[in-house]
């Protein structure tokens, strides 16, 4: 279920149409898994935590839609209580006084603006997703596991992008982990900047935007429905499988270097691998992958590497 359905009803619905409305959304995302509607036959969402809507229908024609994206989840587009003590926190989204769509991610024109020109791009628009735990604040490990669920199977797989706070432990916990987004004076969102090298600024996050994780997006998309196989695992944190005979991936969480030849299911030929660069023309500037004619190649990962684990797909053939 996505929000481009909810755009039949007229803003603000009536309460019972609006009961209607979160039923349908709820079931649509129950179902999600197993048929979850995007279009050309994407697999992933991202959570754009906090955005407006504005840069949301920005983003959805200039990096998702080229970069394979399916959907995105919205923060709530409700009318919520303000709360001042402490000072906007991002949990008061979650808490709405209306059924007026109108919110600090923008207006009601805004919110349909953005769900028009995503779906224009062939991105869909979410309201709801289970959260989840693992952060960018330990970015290496976030990257491994993000690759590690994008290379695998199973479901629908959602990006976090999220922003930067001011961390103050106390006793472990974090005295800071009510802090919104990065807000104005008079408690606006402020708009996400995009930087020549396509980072974000002003304490945006963007972990969609990161090499590793876009360019995992694309290899999720490139061997949609192709199965898991040629597993390997060394009994610790070394693993290795294949999706079919176009895509496959080594991961090395352990604390010593991994040197091992394995099959890889795929064709003979030079590989980019995506995890360290990009394939550009003819050429990859990253890490190289030879596959030899029976599909077996070699991998040396060390535990020291800034991105400790390697991903070639059919596309990504030199």
């Amino acid at each position: 279920m996505t929000l481009r359905s909810l755009t039949l009803n007229c803003f603000p619905p009536d309460k019972g149409t609006m009961k209607l409305l979160i039923v349908a959304a709820l079931v649509g995302l129950c179902l999600a898994q197993h048929n979850p509607n995007t279009k050309h036959n994407r697999t992933s969402i991202v959570h754009l935590f906090e955005w407006r809507w504005a840069d949301i229908a920005e983003e959805c024609e200039r990096y998702l839609a080229p970069n394979g994206y399916g959907g995105v989840q919205i923060s709530p587009p409700s009318e919520s209580v303000v709360v001042s003590n402490p000072w906007q926190p991002w949990w008061q989204r979650y808490q709405p006084v209306s059924y007026n769509l109108c919110s600090r991610s923008g207006t009601e024109a805004e919110l349909k603006d953005m769900i028009t020109r995503c779906n224009n791009v062939g991105v869909n628009i979410y309201p709801l997703v289970e959260s989840s735990v693992l952060t960018f604040w330990d970015s290496r490990l976030y990257k491994i596991a993000t690759g590690l669920m994008l290379a695998h199977p199973y479901g629908v797989t959602r990006v976090m992008s999220s922003y930067h706070w001011d961390r103050h432990f106390v006793n472990g916990k974090d005295q800071n982990d009510w802090m919104g987004p990065p807000s104005n004076a008079n408690g606006s969102t402020k708009p996400v900047p995009i930087n020549p090298d396509s980072t974000c600024g002003d304490k945006w996050i963007c972990e969609h935007r990161w090499r590793q994780i876009r360019n995992m997006v694309i290899y999720r998309n490139v061997v949609n429905g192709q199965p898991l196989s040629n597993w390997w695992d060394n009994g610790n944190n070394q693993i290795a499988f294949s999706r079919g005979s176009k895509g496959f991936i080594v991961i090395n969480n352990d604390d010593w270097a991994l040197n091992v030849t394995l099959n890889t299911g795929l064709p003979k030929g030079t590989y980019c691998d995506v995890i360290s660069g990009d394939k550009s023309g003819g050429s990859c500037t990253g890490k190289e992958v030879s596959v030899d004619a029976d599909g077996r190649a070699t991998f040396s990962i060390s535990n020291t590497d800034e991105d400790p684990f390697i991903a070639i797909h059919a596309d990504s053939k030199l």
